[in-house]
Parts: C-alpha cells; structure tokens; sequence
C-alpha cells in the first residue's frame, strides 16, 4: 500500500523531510536537461534497463560514487528517465542551502551520530511505505575523485538495508571526461541489481565493503569504456 511522505511519523524539526511535488518536478525537469547540456558535450548511460525494468514490488537502493557538484542533477535525470519515485539523501548544510530539492524528494543527513540515525530511519521509512520507491545514497559522504582508491563507504547505505529486511540494491557510478571535445562528457555505468534479505547473520560492514568492492570494480569497468572508446552499447540522451 501506497503511503505519502507526509504520512511518515513526524520526525525533529531540524531535520528537512522530503516535500515532492510533481508540479516542481516537471518544471525543474526542463530546466535541468537545458543545464546539463550547456555544460557537456553529452550524456551516455550503459545499463539503464535495469532501472527501467525494475521490480515495483520491491524497493530499490541506488549507491553511487561521488565525483561532483552535479551528481545529485545527473541523477534527477537518469531517474526522469527510467520513471522512477526517486528519493535522495543530502548533505544538511547544502540542503539548507538549496531547500527547494526536498520539492524533489531530497531530504538531509547530518555528520553527528543521532541525525545519521534518525535519517537512516526515515530513509528505510520511506521505502517500506511504498515498494516502488528508489532511494539514491552516495555512501562516500563527500565528492571524491573518481580515480581514488581505495574506495571507502560508510555503513549508511547497509544501515537501510537492515532496517527494510528485503530490497534491491543497485551499485551506479558517475564519471565526467574529456575526450577531445570542448565540452566534457558524462558517463555512467550501471550494475545489474542484487536482491538482499536480511537475516540473524547480517553484518553491515561486511555489506559496506561488498559495496565497495562492487564499486570499484564498475568505475574501473568504466574508466576501460571511456579510454578505449567501447562505448557503442551506452544509450545517449543526448
């Protein structure tokens, strides 16, 4: 059964809940796409059929790497894309800043240890409200070069995870390139999705790393893409 966000358990007043309006969302969405294209030459995605296809009867959890400022944007547009009921989680600081996303589903997440758990649980909330809700989480915490190794992720993402019992998980990752054009371009890689149901036995850290492994593994998947130009099987948005 579908439930709004608003029908979530009130949670402290400093803490910014997610406030989604489609009305903003499809104005944002025009001036989003105009955006994104006066900055990059295009846009190419490999593997989005999986966000296409995904199963509504079970929620979805997108981990990505953070490589930039605009990773939160690229997401509202693959999301657009796939049609999906996108959630995010962000930094409260700039959330603050730029409050007008929670129109877009973004609510916040603060360094100290009880705005960290008390927005782990309104994350798995959300999800278990309604089944075919995504949640985007960036487990980095912060914008880290691409090529960084080793890639380290905190345990917010295997957090929501425990607290949903049964979701997919599905690993994304982000890479911004110049390949002899003026403008740089985009490039995204997405894994295929794993279905996770916890049991007595879960470790979240031992989840954390299996989210760090799979990561690195699909951003070195997609450096050798992008370097050697095998990316005839991306779908261009544009």
């Amino acid at each position: 059964m579908k439930l709004p966000v608003e029908s979530i358990a009130a949670y402290p007043e400093n803490m910014l809940a997610a406030k989604k309006s489609c009305l903003f969302e499809k104005i944002f969405a025009l001036y989003n796409r105009n955006l994104i294209k006066r900055r990059f030459h295009s846009y190419q995605v490999s593997g989005l059929d999986y966000l296409i296809n995904k199963n509504p009867y079970i929620p979805l959890l997108i981990y990505a790497n953070h490589t930039s400022w605009w990773d939160g944007l690229l997401a509202f547009e693959i999301s657009r894309a796939a049609r999906l009921d996108s959630f995010i989680m962000m930094d409260e600081l700039n959330l603050r800043r730029f409050f007008l996303f929670q129109r877009l589903g973004a609510f916040s997440i603060s360094r100290d240890f009880r705005g960290m758990r008390e927005s782990i649980k309104y994350s798995a909330d959300l999800m278990l409200a309604d089944s075919n809700r995504t949640l985007w989480i960036f487990p980095q915490a912060e914008i880290v070069p691409t090529d960084f190794r080793p890639i380290h992720f905190y345990n917010g993402a295997a957090r929501i995870v425990e607290k949903v019992g049964k979701c997919f998980t599905v690993p994304l990752a982000f890479r911004l390139e110049f390949t002899g054009e003026f403008k740089p371009e985009i490039f995204v890689n997405i894994g295929k999705p794993n279905l996770l149901e916890t049991d007595k036995g879960f470790n979240s850290k031992s989840l954390t790393a299996d989210f760090s492994k799979i990561m690195t593994s699909l951003l070195d998947e997609l450096k050798f893409d992008v370097i050697n130009k095998k990316t005839a099987h991306y779908r261009k948005f544009w």
